[in-house]
């Protein structure tokens, strides 16, 4: 009787032991594992407050998420042992460049838009150019991801988003055909100096039936690169942030994980997308500095979002309410944070008031309130302001028959836009902008060119601002439409009141890019339907020498500037160009700078003009400034004449055909297997099915 209970405590205690055993082994194993696992990384500003990253006062945690940075590697971006440790940096990349010739017209010898004078105003400028870069990224890798992220739960924000590409998204990546209905383009960058990282965002756009240029859905998607460009994936910035819970108005630090969707807030209805395009467009970057001091990446974008708008009804002497939906123009603060989406939907929703987002605010002209699209302004920051820290964007409204606006960026104000100038007093705002329109951010000398020249270069009331508009032509000898990058240059007097001019501006650029067919079946055919190169940043410009050389009478630099392209709506390219700066400096007309031979007399000169109103040129005759059109006429007439003689070049003989939407998805099915078996499954196990359950 005792031997079956000694057998029963035997095996009780075999198991305890093998348990204990496999206990100790599993500890031992998991301290071994995580003795080698690599912590997260996370880049702090260079200006970060010591005191709080030495102390990890617990008393901080409102202020600085402690106990997230007491389980990482924390590193400041200047650290002496950065690149060894992390292996962050790549080696500096080769690039083999070449000249790049072409013509600028000035705006300093009026010819009343008489084209056949446009020789008066032109010159020849030369830079240097690279092979463009495709900085493409795994499309498939990114959904892939995305998708796994709404499957775990993570972020509100992607569940939210989903019902427009579930469960669609799955079969995609399961027969490899993500490319057919994503595409990603836009590319915008700027230089983060506090973390000596580029930030870049790119739209990603999402179309069902796998036509680029009617998406119903766009969204914001940003990375991290090293300064040699090397993707820098799985890591975190702490960042000056914001406490949404109260009203944006608490100061605080939060750790940002790249690379990541942007949780943008916009209005959409799932249910009705047919001929809607939802979520932001055409993102632009530009860095501004806060009122902490702290550099950020301020996002401008447009989007279609909702409105209620309210009237009074005469017959009843009842204020009422009607629904408007239009396109506007809108700010984001990628850094900072809101809670609801009520901006943007018009009204407030329980579905979404809890839900936290990137803090954006529209942009508003009230001599435009009723417009029902806005788009492709141009971003610049103005110095004039003697704040350390920016309280307003500017924008060009309009390049022909100059329109700037001014916005602000703090308080309860923000968005509020009026007019700093207008070329044309008497022209309708509402009236179209024209051809040339959108771009890059324009770029201000003051932020390029050292502070201990820059005196020497330009009077204190003078700005100048540098950037890459865009043309866009229709018809003009290539296809239905043709994009392609001018140089712009903007100059800021200030006088009695406020002027600005275009100085000079380009034909269309080349850049000697290779162009892709808008027809991704048919690359060759570059003049089917839209011919696309669009730049859309300055991604940083850096002047290493500047040198006054006495006996020949100019400066001399040497700088490099890197632009961002898309070609065709479908990439993502990045072109570095040589001496820019020193083009700039040479232009024939000489009106931009302080002549190095008159240095002291000029300043005197033009800083009484601009103290003394009745003595001021400008208040004259603007006209005999530049203060006018001709140049923009020229250019666009020399941009028409590159656009036609492109489409000599280049063109397919054939009888044109534009299709419909229709037609072209059924043709690109004939070419494309895995897209007809894709629609095939669709309409077998999907489609079929919910119609039956509708």
């Amino acid at each position: 009787m005792k031997f079956p209970k000694l057998r029963k405590r035997t095996v009780y205690w075999a198991v305890l032991t093998v348990f204990a055993l496999f206990t100790i082994h599993f500890v031992f194993q998991y301290k071994e594992h995580n003795s080698h696992r690599v912590q997260p990384i996370v880049l702090i500003p260079k200006a970060f407050p010591s005191l709080i990253l030495n102390s990890f006062d617990t008393q901080n945690e409102e202020l600085v998420p402690i106990k997230l940075l007491k389980n990482c590697q924390i590193i400041r971006s200047y650290h002496t042992g950065y690149e060894e440790n992390t292996k962050l940096l790549g080696q500096e990349p080769q690039s083999n460049f070449h000249k790049f010739n072409f013509t600028v017209f000035s705006s300093m010898k009026p010819i009343g838009l008489d084209l056949k004078q446009c020789q008066l105003l032109s010159s020849s400028s030369q830079v240097e150019v690279n092979d463009a870069v495709n900085m493409d990224a795994s499309l498939h890798d990114i959904l892939g991801k995305l998708l796994q992220d709404i499957r775990h739960g993570k972020l509100e924000y992607l569940q939210e988003i989903a019902p427009f590409f579930l469960p669609e998204l799955q079969l995609q990546l399961n027969l490899n055909i993500v490319d057919r209905f994503w595409y990603r383009f836009s590319g915008s960058s700027i230089w983060l100096d506090q973390y000596n990282m580029y930030f870049m965002i790119s739209r990603i756009a999402y179309s069902p039936h796998g036509v680029k240029n009617q998406p119903v859905v766009s969204l914001t998607y940003g990375q991290l690169f090293d300064r040699n460009w090397n993707e820098v994936k799985n890591i975190n910035l702490l960042v000056p942030s914001n406490d949404p819970s109260k009203n944006g108005g608490h100061d605080s630090f939060r750790i940002i994980s790249f690379p990541y969707f942007l949780p943008i807030p916009f209005w959409h209805d799932i249910d009705n997308t047919d001929g809607n395009y939802f979520g932001p467009e055409d993102p632009r970057l530009i860095l501004v500095r806060n009122k902490q001091g702290y550099e950020e990446p301020l996002l401008i974008f447009n989007s279609y979002h909702r409105k209620f708008v309210h009237y009074d009804d005469d017959e009843d002497s009842i204020m009422g309410q009607t629904v408007k939906f239009q396109r506007s123009m809108f700010m984001c603060w990628p850094w900072q944070y809101q809670m609801g989406k009520s901006n943007v939907e018009g009204t407030s929703n329980p579905e979404y008031d809890n839900k936290v987002y990137n803090r954006v605010i529209e942009l508003k002209v009230k001599l435009l309130a009723d417009m029902k699209s806005q788009k492709n302004w141009t971003p610049f920051i103005s110095e004039d302001s003697t704040n350390k820290f920016d309280s307003y964007i500017y924008f060009v409204y309009r390049w022909a028959n100059l329109d700037v606006l001014k916005c602000s960026l703090l308080g309860d104000v923000a968005g509020d836009c009026v007019f700093d100038y207008r070329l044309d007093e008497t022209l309708v705002p509402q009236n179209k902008v024209g051809p040339l329109r959108g771009g890059t951010q324009l770029v201000n000398l003051r932020q390029v060119i050292p502070r201990s020249v820059y005196h020497r270069l330009l009077p204190s009331h003078r700005e100048i601002f540098i950037g890459f508009a865009r043309t866009h032509l229709d018809n003009c000898g290539c296809g239905k439409v043709m994009y392609r990058p001018n140089l712009v240059i903007l100059v800021k007097d200030a006088a009695d009141k406020t002027y600005y001019k275009i100085s000079h501006i380009s034909s269309s650029l080349s850049f000697d890019v290779p162009i892709i067919g808008w027809n991704v079946y048919k690359p060759d055919d570059l003049c089917f339907d839209s011919n696309v190169l669009i730049p859309y940043s300055v991604s940083n410009w850096n002047i290493t020498s500047l040198e006054l050389d006495i006996e020949g009478g100019r400066w001399v630099s040497n700088d490099q500037l890197t632009l961002t392209l898309s070609i065709s709506d479908s990439t993502v390219h990045r072109l570095d160009i040589r001496g820019l700066f020193q083009s700039i400096l040479d232009l024939a007309d000489r009106s931009l700078f302080i002549p190095v031979d008159r240095e002291t007399r000029v300043i005197d000169e033009f800083q009484n003009g601009l103290q003394n109103p009745g003595s001021n040129p400008l208040n004259q005759d603007v006209n005999s400034l530049g203060v006018n059109n001709d140049n923009i006429v020229c250019a666009l007439d020399a941009s028409v004449e590159f656009c036609f003689e492109y489409g000599a070049k280049f063109s397919i003989p054939k009888q044109e055909e534009f299709y419909e939407v229709e037609q072209q998805e059924f043709n690109e099915e004939l070419i494309d297997p895995k897209k007809h078996q894709y629609f095939k499954i669709l309409g077998k196990y999907l489609y079929d099915h919910a119609s039956v359950n509708s």
